[in-house]
């Protein structure tokens, strides 16, 4: 059994953050999928088949998100937070390179590249705290030498260096890399439905980047045609549309083999259960179902490296309590 009870780490703050409207597919807008209630169904899930430690991280993460992004950027999003009245969200409306010497409220533009993504006045606190369950998750691993888990919301992989979108602002993921590639040999491994290609540009040879994923020149992150993200650090994988849980798993399985040659210490799992067939958030179908999560648990249970497992997508609430649930069982066989 790979663990019979788990460190959880929930960021105080995440729960202010709550957008209303996504305006990424036009207009009309949708309500808003990244809602608070997203970490309370993985956390039932979880907690039916684990012995789960529930510790709420009241930390804010400046200086791990100082370190990680450009702190030109981390203090665009402090100085608009002061501009936004209460109930407000803000969307940008011009988008250039270099907006810096436009007032305030046009600069977003030069950090973001759509229109999915609303900040209010508590976006920035919610951020800096699942930025910090993400480090302090990593913490615990070196402390105890045990598995842990990050509920983080927001999430995070879709944040560059100067960079937000895909309702993300800060890179999780790389927060707790970061921490634990300073103990030992570290990577990342992403299993949302979504490239992150925020966690692409951050990687390393200190913290190598591994991603399963949906086409992201066919589904968002809609990469420009030419752009190519493969290095030394990237190992990238795009499913075929309609791939069935059988089919994920074989690439999976080839993909953990990469990983294993590697040596590792740690892993950072980016795990996203917007892979499930149900999820709302798909262009092309992926049709898991909460059953081969407990396959994707127990392949991922039998690697040799510690655990840091960071909260990514997942935006169908019927169904992100039993494939949390599969998952868990899975990952404790």
């Amino acid at each position: 059994m790979r663990t019979g009870s788990i460190p959880l780490y929930v960021p105080a703050l995440h729960a202010l953050h709550r957008p209303t409207q996504d305006l990424s597919d036009g207009y009309p807008g949708v309500n808003h999928p990244e809602v608070p209630s997203r970490v309370d169904r993985v956390l039932e899930g979880f907690a039916t088949v684990w012995e789960v430690t529930v510790r709420t991280v009241e930390h804010l993460a400046w200086d791990a998100v100082n370190g990680l992004h450009d702190p030109e950027y981390v203090r665009f999003l402090g100085e608009l937070r002061e501009l936004l009245q209460e109930g407000e969200e803000y969307i940008p409306s011009i988008f250039q390179p270099d907006l810096s010497a436009a007032p305030l409220r046009l600069r977003g533009g030069m950090y973001c590249r759509e229109i999915g993504t609303p900040l209010s006045a508590a976006t920035l606190g919610a951020a800096l705290s699942s930025a910090a369950a993400a480090e302090w998750a990593a913490r615990a691993i070196l402390e105890t030498g045990r598995d842990a888990v990050a509920l983080c919301r927001p999430p995070g992989h879709h944040a560059g260096r100067r960079r937000y979108g895909g309702y993300c602002f800060f890179n999780n993921a790389y927060v707790a890399a970061t921490v634990l590639a300073a103990a030992g040999r570290c990577a990342v491994l992403d299993l949302d439905y979504h490239l992150g290609e925020g966690s692409a540009e951050l990687a390393s040879e200190q913290a190598p980047y591994f991603s399963l994923h949906a086409d992201p020149w066919r589904n968002y992150p809609y990469l420009d045609a030419g752009m190519q993200l493969e290095t030394a650090f990237v190992n990238l994988e795009s499913l075929p549309g309609g791939v069935d849980g059988r089919g994920y798993l074989e690439r999976l399985r080839g993909m953990l083999a990469r990983l294993d040659v590697l040596d590792l210490d740690f892993l950072v799992l980016s795990l996203g259960f917007d892979t499930a067939a149900t999820d709302p958030i798909q262009d092309d179908p992926v049709r898991l179902r909460p059953e081969d999560y407990f396959a994707i648990g127990q392949a991922l249970a039998d690697l040799r490296p510690r655990l840091a497992i960071v909260l990514e997508g997942g935006y169908d609430l019927n169904g992100l309590k039993d494939c949390a649930r599969y998952f868990a069982a899975g990952f404790s066989r």
